[in-house]
């Protein structure tokens, strides 16, 4: 009997150095960064994703926090992001790649609060949430990379179309979005000026062509990593991330 307990022992630890070692192995192998100016991760998702023709104004990681969760103090998210633009008030686009932690996963629906043209649009043979919507420049992460104010004084307001999708059950979600200052005589995309459909198709036809989504390239040797500097982290939470919900068997309630 003594015998037979010992082995069930050995057993049991093999088993957990096999799984610590398996566990090791695969965060050695990830790796998430930049390959010259597009957004690259090995794995969980492996992808390589950039706006085309656009200049990079920073990128690296950085972390956010929802507080909309029933986690007290809010969820930490881990991300990593590129954002792209002159730094002025003139387009900009952003990718984003955000990872919960376990026991949560990001919601299925991934709409903005009043966004309109919400619909589905394809990257790379995947199914990418698309809505348009307005982003104002209070509690705008990205506000501090661009120019604060219009010439006239007025605070920035953007023209902005996003694109999300998840990856690995839901642990993860790729973020793309595109904006443009707001075309004058626009205050609400539910009540559109006239002639200004035809502006909003071609805007969203622009949004739809300035990213590049792919597998890994071959060569990572020039692989960059660090923090994304200016970005307002204390902004980044759900309203550009999404919103996330805790699997029942962590949920004690």
């Amino acid at each position: 009997m003594e015998d037979c307990a010992m082995t069930t022992k050995h057993m049991r630890l093999f088993g957990i150095a096999a799984l610590v070692l398996m566990m090791v192995g695969c965060s050695a192998a990830q790796q998430r960064g930049m390959v010259g100016s597009a957004y690259v991760s090995t794995a969980r998702p492996a992808i390589a994703v950039e706006a085309k023709n656009m200049p990079l104004l920073t990128a690296g990681r950085g972390s956010a926090n929802l507080t909309r969760s029933s986690m007290a103090g809010g969820l930490p998210i881990r991300v990593w992001l590129a954002v792209y633009g002159a730094g002025d008030i003139s387009p900009m686009a952003v990718v984003a790649q955000a990872e919960v932690p376990q026991g949560w996963y990001w919601d299925g629906i991934m709409r903005r609060p009043f966004s309109v043209d919400d619909g589905v649009e394809v990257f790379d043979g995947v199914g990418y949430q698309a809505c348009t919507y307005i982003v104002d420049s209070s509690r705008d992460p990205f506000g501090a990379l661009v120019a604060g104010k219009t010439p006239e004084g007025r605070p920035v307001r953007w023209l902005a179309r996003g694109f999300a999708a998840r990856y690995n059950f839901n642990d993860d979600k790729i973020i793309m979005e595109y904006r443009e200052p707001l075309p004058a005589g626009i205050e609400s995309l539910s009540a559109l000026p006239l002639g200004a459909a035809d502006t909003l198709k071609d805007f969203e036809q622009r949004a739809r062509e300035t990213f590049s989504v792919g597998p890994v390239p071959a060569d990572l040797s020039p692989l960059r990593q660090g923090y994304a500097q200016g970005v307002q982290w204390q902004y980044m939470d759900e309203s550009f991330l999404g919103t996330v919900s805790q699997y029942d068997f962590f949920n004690d309630n």
